[in-house]
C-alpha cells in the first residue's frame, strides 16, 4: 500500500498552513538577503526531492493561479 498524506479536517479547503512566533519572525529579519535566497534554494530542491511527478505536474499547472480560502 501507497503511504498516502491525509490532510486534517481544520485544513479542508484551506490548503497548507503553520504558525510562526514573533520571534521567528524577528530572527528572519535580521537574515542578509544571501542567507534568504539561500533558505529558498534549498526549500526548492526539497520539494523537487520529495514531489512525486503527479504533484510535480499539479503545481506546475496552478503556479500563477490565484486561489482564494474558503471560510
Amino acid at each position: 500500500m501507497k503511504n498516502k498524506i491525509i490532510p486534517i479536517k481544520e485544513n479542508e479547503h484551506v490548503g497548507f498552513r503553520y504558525t510562526v512566533t514573533q520571534a521567528q519572525i524577528d530572527a528572519y529579519a535580521k537574515w542578509t538577503i544571501e542567507e534568504k535566497f539561500r533558505w529558498i534554494e534549498q526549500t526548492a530542491k526539497f520539494i523537487a526531492a520529495v514531489q512525486t511527478p503527479e504533484e510535480r505536474e499539479m503545481m506546475r499547472r496552478i503556479k500563477g493561479k490565484v486561489y482564494v480560502a474558503k471560510k
